[in-house]
């Protein structure tokens, strides 16, 4: 399983100190939230940018905003590797898949929980992954949906392994158990990392 520790779960006054303390870890995520498409707001270009300098590994981006297409070509420059857009921001899911590979990204479709995972299906052989929302973005405590689970498991099965399948929000270690059973290739964990005395010890009792 691979395990994607949220930056924006850090304690956003020490963002250089919880990013050194996850030395070693391969990828670090990214929720870009535009306080239009979510109501928070958390990392503006100048951030990111900086962080991108601090970080040796891989960095992924989960795009909670509005108009995606406007900070494709940002993240490119900044070295990201992956960017997932949210099947709701858009009427036109192709360009986006299309723009993120011409800029040599892997792309992903995020679905909020109410969005059926079979809408996203005709698309299956065009994206890398899926990222499924098990809660709310800033909903009710971030708690997780266990009614997700049957989302991944469809998306599982018709899969063929064309795309990967990562589980993101309010995931502790019963929640992690039950995705990967249900056929999560990864997770995004936030809290669950940077609450932690020791990060970078949770991440490789998980993995």
């Amino acid at each position: 399983m691979q395990i994607l520790p949220s930056l924006a779960s850090a304690d956003q006054m020490h963002l250089g100190e919880a990013i050194r303390a996850l030395k070693g870890c391969p990828c670090l995520h990214f929720d870009i939230e535009d306080g239009n498409f979510v109501p928070n707001i958390t990392f503006g270009m100048k951030t990111i940018r900086a962080a991108a300098k601090l970080w040796e590994g891989r960095m992924d981006a989960h795009l909670m905003v509005t108009n995606p297409a406007d900070y494709l070509d940002f993240l490119a420059e900044a070295g990201f590797c992956a960017a997932a857009f949210h099947w709701e921001s858009t009427g036109y899911p192709l360009y986006l898949i299309h723009r993120i590979h011409q800029l040599g990204m892997k792309a992903g479709i995020a679905l909020n929980p109410r969005t059926s995972a079979r809408e996203i299906l005709p698309y299956k052989n065009r994206i890398d992954y899926v990222l499924v929302m098990t809660s709310e973005p800033d909903g009710e405590g971030d708690l997780f949906q266990a009614e997700m689970l049957d989302k991944i498991k469809t998306l599982a099965e018709c899969s063929g392994g064309r795309y990967q399948i990562l589980a993101d929000g309010g995931i502790g270690e019963k929640e992690f158990y039950a995705v990967k059973e249900a056929g999560a290739s990864g997770v995004v964990m936030g809290r669950t990392v940077f609450q932690s005395e020791d990060p970078l010890s949770v991440i490789h009792k998980f993995k």
